[in-house]
C-alpha cells in the first residue's frame, strides 16, 4: 500500500520530469552527442553530491548502499568522449542536509534515483540506435546492467520495511517529490549555475 501511494502521490512530478524538454530530446530521434553529454551534465552534481553526504545516513537500511553509487560511471561516459566537467559542481552539504534532514526524505530520493536504473535500459537501446558514429556503452544508463530488476525490487523490499508510521511515510514520499522537482529544474533550458540552484525553495 505505501508504495501504491508513493508512485501514486509521486506521479505528476514524475510525468513532468519525464516531459522535460531535455528528457524529450534525449528520446527523440535528433538526438546527438551534444544532447547526451549536456544531460550527463546537468545529472553529475547532484547525483555525486548525495553520494557524497546522504550516502553515509543510509545504511543500515539499505545495506548494499555502495553498489548503487553511479556517479563514477557519468565520469566515465563523459571521460569517454572527452568532455569537460568540474568536480567541485555539486549543491553543498548544508544544501542536502536541508532538504533532505533524515532517513526518509533521503530514502524517498533515492526511490527517484534507483527508479531511473529502469528507464536507462530504454534509453541506452535508443542512444544504440541514433548515435551510431562510436557511441560507446553508457555506463550510467545501464549501471546494473542484468541485475537492473533484481536491484530495483531489493531496493523496494528495503524501502517498505523502513518507515514505521504514516508520518515518516509522508517524509519519504516528500523527499521523493522535492527530487523529481529539482531533477526537472536542473535539466531545464537555464544555464546551469548552482549559486542560484541552491537558493531555490523547493519545500513550497
Amino acid at each position: 500500500m505505501f508504495i501504491q501511494n508513493l508512485r501514486a502521490l509521486s506521479a505528476e512530478c514524475h510525468k513532468q520530469l519525464e516531459t522535460n524538454k531535455l528528457s524529450l530530446a534525449l528520446l527523440s530521434d535528433h538526438v546527438n552527442e551534444n544532447i547526451y553529454l549536456n544531460y550527463l551534465i546537468r545529472l553529475y552534481g547532484f547525483v555525486k553530491g548525495f553520494e557524497q553526504f546522504m550516502y553515509p545516513m543510509l545504511p543500515p537500511h539499505f545495506k548494499n548502499i555502495t553498489e548503487r553509487k553511479k556517479a563514477h560511471f557519468i565520469e566515465e561516459d563523459l571521460g569517454n568522449y572527452g568532455a569537460a566537467y568540474y568536480k567541485n559542481t555539486s549543491p553543498s552539504e548544508s544544501f542536502f542536509k536541508e532538504t533532505y534532514p533524515d532517513i526518509y526524505s533521503a530514502a524517498g530520493a533515492l526511490y527517484v534515483l534507483e527508479g531511473s536504473t529502469l528507464g536507462g535500459q530504454i534509453i541506452v537501446k535508443h542512444l544504440q540506435k541514433k548515435l551510431t558514429s562510436g557511441f560507446v556503452n553508457s555506463a550510467y544508463f545501464s549501471a546494473y546492467k542484468q541485475k537492473t530488476g533484481s536491484m530495483w525490487k531489493e531496493f523496494l523490499q528495503q524501502l517498505t520495511t523502513l518507515p514505521p508510521s504514516e508520518l515518516e511515510e509522508k517524509q519519504i514520499i516528500a523527499g521523493a517529490i522535492i527530487t523529481f522537482k529539482i531533477i526537472d529544474d536542473l535539466l531545464d533550458d537555464s544555464p546551469l549555475t548552482f549559486t542560484t540552484y541552491e537558493h531555490r525553495k523547493y519545500h513550497k
